[in-house]
């Protein structure tokens, strides 16, 4: 009987784990999808609307599903709370304590427009955000190929590595 309890939690657990790394996958590609739509908001209120950089941010962090919204609002926030540094600096802060599934080339991707909002002409901004939306896009590919190749093998993974821990054991 215990024998049988524990191997259905060895098999729950590596599987848990398999379906973990799975949704990963899942995950980097939606948020890039959502940096996207964030940014190309972030681009037409900025550009067309001339809205001020925290106001579009707040804007954009409401609109814009969770996670990716609430880091846009969290960039606000600290941009509200004022404590003397550079929005690069609150831009950054942000994305390193960001709970993310994005790897290190997507956030700096990312970490490298904070460079240039805020500092330059509208239509510099603009130019900076048609690049990192394409690199996002570029990315976002990347990572659809990627959770198409990764995410079954997995599953399959967790399971079976599971399983064959419990024949091992037993």
């Amino acid at each position: 009987m215990f024998k049988l309890v524990g191997a259905v939690c060895i098999v729950f657990a590596t599987s848990s784990y398999g379906f973990q790394k799975a949704k990963n996958f899942r995950n980097r590609t939606e948020e890039l999808r959502l940096f996207q739509d964030g940014l190309s908001m972030l681009q037409t209120e900025v550009t067309y609307g001339l809205t001020p950089l925290p106001e579009a941010l707040r804007k954009i962090g409401k609109i814009v599903k969770a996670p990716v919204g609430d880091f846009f609002q969290e960039v606000f926030s600290k941009l509200m709370r004022g404590d003397g540094n550079l929005f690069t600096s609150y831009w950054d802060e942000t994305l390193d304590s960001f709970p993310t599934a994005l790897n290190q080339e997507d956030k700096e991707i990312i970490r490298n427009l904070g460079y240039s909002l805020g500092r330059s002409s509208v239509s510099e901004q603009k130019k900076h955000i048609d690049i990192t939306l394409k690199q996002l896009y570029t990315a976002e590919r990347e990572s659809k190929e990627q959770c198409a190749k990764n995410e079954k093998m997995w599953k399959y993974l967790g399971f079976f590595s599971g399983l064959a821990l419990v024949l091992v054991l037993l």
